[in-house]
Parts: C-alpha cells; sequence; structure tokens
C-alpha cells in the first residue's frame, strides 16, 4: 500500500511533526528518498528527505499541484460525545466516506466529553485521510452544547432519530449542503428535542432501532453518494 505522509510547509521545506516521523520510521523511510506528502488542504507535494528525526522531520518540496478542491455544497456530521471507541470508530469512518466537516458536541445526556481531546481526534482525521489518500482533510469543530453547535447553521439540518420521517419522504437536492445530527448513545434530552424540532427535521432511516454510529454512517453514506463525494 503507498504511502502518504502529512507535512506543513516552512519556506521552501516541508516539516513532519514527531507523529510523522514516527510514520516515516514504522515504514524504514531513508533520507534522500522520494515520498508523496499532502498539507490536508488538498495539495499534493512531492519531497525528498532531508532528515529524519525523533521529533522533527524535514524534506525539500520538489512539486507541488492541487489534487482536491472544496465543495460547494457540504456535508456535515454532528455527533454527540460518547464512549470513546465507538466516537473513534465514526469519526474514522466518517472521514473515509466523505464529510467536509465533523462536529462533537457534548450533548445533555453525555456519560463522557471528548471535547477536549482535539489532539487525539485530529491525528485520528489525519491517519484516516492519509489511508484512504484523501488530501483536503474534514474540519473538526469542538462544542460544549449541541446548542452552540448549531448555533448559526444555515445549511439543512437532518436529526437522525427512529420515529422522525421516512427517508423516502424526503425531498433532498444534492447540489445543497446537508448536516446530519445524531446523539450520543444515551440520546437527546428533552430540551434539546425541543431545541432541534424549532430548526431541522428529524429523519428516519428505516423500522430497525439503529446504535447512533450505525446511523450516522448510514446516512452519511447515503447522502456522500449521491453528492459525488465517495
Amino acid at each position: 500500500m503507498p504511502n502518504i505522509f502529512f507535512g506543513r510547509t516552512k519556506g521552501g521545506m516541508m516539516e513532519f511533526d514527531e507523529h510523522e516521523s514516527e510514520h516515516l520510521k514504522v515504514v524504514r523511510a531513508k533520507e534522500g528518498q522520494s515520498i508523496e506528502v499532502t498539507d490536508g488542504n488538498g495539495i499534493m507535494y512531492k519531497v525528498i528527505l532531508r532528515s529524519i528525526g525523533k521529533r522533527k522531520s524535514y524534506g525539500d518540496i520538489i512539486e507541488a499541484h492541487r489534487v482536491e478542491f472544496p465543495s460547494k455544497s457540504l456535508l456535515k456530521l454532528y455527533i454527540g460525545s460518547s464512549s470513546w471507541d465507538r466516537l473513534r470508530f465514526v469519526v474514522e469512518k466518517a472521514v473515509e466516506i466523505g464529510a467536509d466537516e465533523i462536529v462533537i458536541y457534548k450533548g445533555d445526556r453525555s456519560r463522557r466529553d471528548h471535547t477536549r481531546k482535539r489532539r487525539k481526534l485530529e491525528i485520528i482525521i489525519r491517519d484516516a485521510s492519509k489511508q484512504c489518500k484523501r488530501m483536503l482533510f474534514p474540519r473538526l469543530h469542538l462544542f460544549s452544547s449541541l446548542k452552540n453547535a448549531l448555533d448559526g447553521e444555515s445549511s439543512n439540518i437532518l436529526i437522525l432519530e427512529q420515529s422522525g420521517m421516512k427517508i423516502e419522504e424526503l425531498q433532498v437536492d444534492f447540489e445543497s449542503s446537508y448536516t446530519l445530527v445524531v446523539g450520543p448513545e444515551t440520546g437527546f434530552s428533552e430540551s434539546e428535542r425541543d431545541f432541534l424540532k424549532r430548526i431541522g427535521i428529524f429523519l428516519s432511516l428505516g423500522r430497525r432501532i439503529l446504535r447512533f454510529e450505525t446511523a450516522a454512517l448510514v446516512a452519511l453514506s447515503l447522502f456522500a453518494f449521491n453528492m459525488k463525494k465517495l
């Protein structure tokens, strides 16, 4: 499997942090070797490694060209903070499927608060993007509440809820932007439901009761496919 690395430009050079330096060592990259690097903003670089260190590594940029462009129609996923393993899984798969933005909020009924783990979540997004050769990384946002997270949201808001409108009855324009909202594993509070009723549509994916991560990925896949993000 080809290896893609993440780096930040520094003058005419590429700088790799400790996480990427470890990746370089794991795959036994050598100084003088040519590698492919992305900055997470849609640009692919050809880089010749100059030095591989414990905390920092460097390379010379030989070529650079844009391979991915921001989309006018955005697909956003809002996830209530839940158990770490399940949250990690859904974030990783959301990257692969094509979410443009990933928002994690602390719900009223969240048993865990992972909104302070920005660095860990960014690493998950980075590694998942590299694995699927995604050069334009999804943006990560963290909020202390659902209301704060959705404040000012202007795209179509769909709340995944088994008792909501049947998905086949929904009128969808896949050239528009959509926001998919899932609660934490313990669900929404009554005050959150009242708030969501005023700003969005509750949407059912079928007769089965799905875990929050399953519902998120099923809906995300449906929209990503039709919005040509897969």
